[in-house]
């Protein structure tokens, strides 16, 4: 939980997304994301890698966009009607690459999540991309490694 924990408003309550993308849902605190718009097709650049979608004029700033699913290595279906892109705020503190996009499949959930009300799923098979699953009042979610993520995409010369 140390994600979460760091970035605690108040001692108590942190208050998070739920973001819906195929296969489950991902769970950032709410600080992370930028901005939600609206699906743009991002245009594609020769050489990158099957995950990054392309890239996208977001408010003046050239912004990668990245298919989660891919990057965690799941096949990806249809898109639902609802699907947008969630502009992130990088973890990193570097110059280069300060957001990146992530498709998702709608509308995220505000929840205000207190620290003894989420619990790691130890029994979990984490993938590539994911830091921890986690159970809480709503369910169940996955909080991405944007770490790793913005790792992989500073690799590209591209960007």
């Amino acid at each position: 939980m140390q994600q979460l924990s760091n970035q605690k408003p108040t001692a108590d309550v942190l208050s998070c997304l739920l973001i819906p993308v195929q296969g489950g849902r991902l769970l950032l605190p709410n600080v992370t994301v930028a901005e939600l718009i609206p699906y743009q097709m991002p245009q594609y650049k020769e050489g990158l890698p099957g995950w990054v979608l392309g890239i996208l004029d977001w408010r003046g700033t050239l912004v990668p966009v990245a298919s989660y699913e891919q990057f965690i290595g799941q096949k990806t279906g249809a898109h639902s009607q609802d699907v947008r892109i969630a502009v992130l705020n990088t973890p990193g503190e570097q110059e280069k690459l300060r957001f990146f996009g992530l498709v998702v499949q709608g509308i995220p959930s505000l929840v205000k999540l207190e620290e003894s009300t989420v619990k790691e799923n130890t029994q979990a098979n984490l993938l590539r991309g994911q830091l921890m699953s986690v159970t809480h009042e709503s369910g169940t979610a996955i909080i991405p490694d944007l770490d790793a993520i913005e790792k992989e995409l500073l690799k590209i010369a591209a960007l």
